[in-house]
């Protein structure tokens, strides 16, 4: 793992860490991040579709190893997480349609009552986005799945120009159904000069409101 740095024009690597400082970061995020998914479900128990005790449940180990599988991103106001968002490969067997080198899906996107309609949502995405990018170039397209009556979450991806794939399917944990959503990179051009103004609206959060974002157990 490498701790990432972001500066006015220029993303700077640092010397990776010992094996026991890789070892203490990813038990402190573990730890971080199941006090920060225990909040998103008390306030947006869909975010994550868990209880509070099958929070409790979740292992330590379990999230270093989730940690290490998926890419995990947060927003964080001093120690306290007030952002998810993690992104994961494509599901071995009900993906198999899916190139597994070339695309990711986004999932558990949460945002604190308090930071909503400020586009913190948006910024936390398109992070993530980068961060899956600087670790696989092959990646072309991001997808996800959303409620079919979470107008605010689909206005959002809309507004990212996500489009929708006209597959449906049931939620079997609620019942509900949920909208598949898919969106293809532009050119590395365009990305390149869009990550430049992410880590613009990035610096003017951490102005604003004194958020930081970063990638768990890096």
């Amino acid at each position: 793992m490498t701790t990432v740095l972001e500066t006015a024009s220029t993303t700077e690597t640092w010397p990776r860490p010992t094996l026991l400082e890789d070892a203490q970061i990813l038990r402190r995020d573990a730890r971080t991040l199941r006090k920060a998914i225990r909040r998103s479900v008390s306030t947006s128990p869909e975010a994550f579709l868990k209880t509070i005790d099958d929070v409790n449940a979740l292992s330590i180990e379990y999230l270093e190893k989730d940690i290490r599988e998926a890419a995990w991103v947060v927003i964080q106001k001093g120690k306290e997480v007030v952002g998810i968002a993690v992104s994961r490969r494509p599901h071995r067997e009900m993906d198999r349609d899916i190139d597994p080198e070339g695309a990711r899906f986004i999932e558990s996107v949460w945002i604190a009552p308090g930071l909503r309609g400020k586009q913190m949502g948006e910024r936390l995405v398109r992070f993530l986005f980068e961060v899956e990018c600087e670790k696989n170039p092959k990646i072309k397209q991001f997808f996800l799945w959303v409620f079919e009556e979470n107008h605010r979450a689909i206005r959002l991806y809309d507004r990212m120009k996500f489009v929708d794939t006209k597959v449906r399917q049931k939620c079997n944990v609620v019942g509900r159904t949920e909208i598949k959503y898919r969106l293809t990179l532009d050119t590395a051009v365009a990305k390149a000069t869009e990550t430049a103004t992410n880590e613009a609206a990035r610096r003017d959060d951490a102005n604003k409101y004194g958020v930081t974002y970063r990638v768990l157990g890096a």
